[in-house]
């Protein structure tokens, strides 16, 4: 293997481009601003970030498998709401975080009803689900004041460090590592890739394709509850419109990971990186003195870029590596016949080993 074809294989990795365009943003903001390094920097930067990560993991789950979520912002804040009025009515911690993250999963498990089961679009079923979500959020905070939550407990969820760590991030890792393991490493994750890549042949091979959808909006909500109780811990209060946009940035953090919008690809740890990517734009611009007005813009033209540069690379490293050696190259043996029928069928279809797997889910 010469080192075009070492460069090649290492930069088809999927997620290294834009883990290679953070690196470059931090440098870059290290340099332009003296504080950005700095340990207050730094753990306000992770903080801000645990609810795009939560909800841009959770998005992971329903892109891969081919559907949509726009629900999950005003999920995160009507769960954040009910959180704090279950604490505020003399609700335990447990009972207060139950309620959070059990609002989330309600909200999961009537969209994967309407989607998986009456077969309704998912852009219209989320966009509804948003749209009653904000509304119910608005209702309630205008009859009661959801703020100044008096326990200790509750707050140290995400302002109390364990080993220097804040607990919030730790709680968001250990979400991020179950959820990064039940995508590769168990049937049901193979599942959910089989469905996205070919859902007709996921069929076929007998996997349970409603079951798997209802069960991917119902990791979407419940994954959104969680940042909302979190969400909440850190605020201690709730105002209207509390969430709002966050459907936007988790999809765009996905997106920026390499996550197939139409399904098949994609893992939970590159849209971490692609979430950590946008917080640490967000806080380099503030801290560079760059006004806001131009935020959405430089956010905006960053995604674009990122996303041209992955697939950039991809089109690159495939063209590279399949294109045919040049005459008089030919390290190899030469090939005993044209490829069959068959072996082209096989390379247009969904992988064997996946369809195979999803077989028990």
């Amino acid at each position: 293997m010469n080192i075009r074809e070492k460069f090649g294989r290492a930069a088809a990795v999927d997620g290294l481009p834009i883990a290679l365009a953070l690196i470059v943003v931090i440098a870059y903001f290290s340099i332009a601003s003296p504080f950005f390094m700095t340990g207050e920097n730094i753990r306000n930067l992770l903080m801000q970030s645990i609810f795009t990560i939560l909800l841009a993991a959770g998005m992971t789950f329903v892109l891969i498998s081919g559907g949509i979520d726009l629900s999950v912002g005003s999920a995160t804040g009507l769960s954040a709401a009910v959180t704090l009025l279950v604490l505020m009515n003399g609700g335990t911690l447990a009972a207060g975080i139950a309620a959070g993250v059990a609002t989330g999963a309600a909200i999961g498990a009537i969209n994967g009803f309407f989607i998986a089961v009456l077969g309704i679009n998912a852009f219209i079923v989320t966009l509804a689900s948003l749209s009653i979500g904000a509304g119910a959020l608005q209702v309630l905070t205008s009859e009661v004041q959801l703020t100044g939550v008096d326990s200790p407990g509750f707050a140290a969820l995400t302002k109390a460090s364990i080993l220097g760590i804040p607990a919030g991030l730790w709680v968001t890792l250990a979400i991020v590592a179950i959820l990064e393991w039940i995508l590769l490493a168990t049937p049901l994750g193979r599942g959910f890739f089989a469905m996205g890549t070919n859902r007709q042949a996921a069929f076929l091979a007998g996997t349970n394709v409603r079951r798997l959808e209802l069960g991917v909006y119902l990791i979407s909500g419940t994954v959104a509850g969680t940042a909302g109780v979190l969400l909440a811990s850190h605020l201690n209060s709730v105002q209207p419109g509390l969430g709002q946009g966050y459907e936007f940035t988790a999809i765009a953090a996905a997106v920026l990971g390499g996550i197939a919008l139409f399904g098949g690809r994609g893992s939970v740890w590159r849209s971490v990186v692609g979430a950590l990517f946008l917080a640490t734009l967000s806080q380099g611009l503030q801290l560079t003195g760059v006004d806001p007005l131009w935020f959405n813009i430089v956010t905006g033209t960053s995604i674009v870029a990122a996303v041209a540069l992955d697939r950039g690379v991809q089109h690159f490293v495939i063209g590279r590596l399949t294109s045919p050696p040049k005459q008089g190259t030919r390290s190899g043996p030469p090939p005993e016949g044209p490829a069959t029928g068959a072996e082209s069928d096989e390379e247009a279809s969904v992988p064997v080993s996946t369809l195979s797997a999803a077989r028990n889910v």
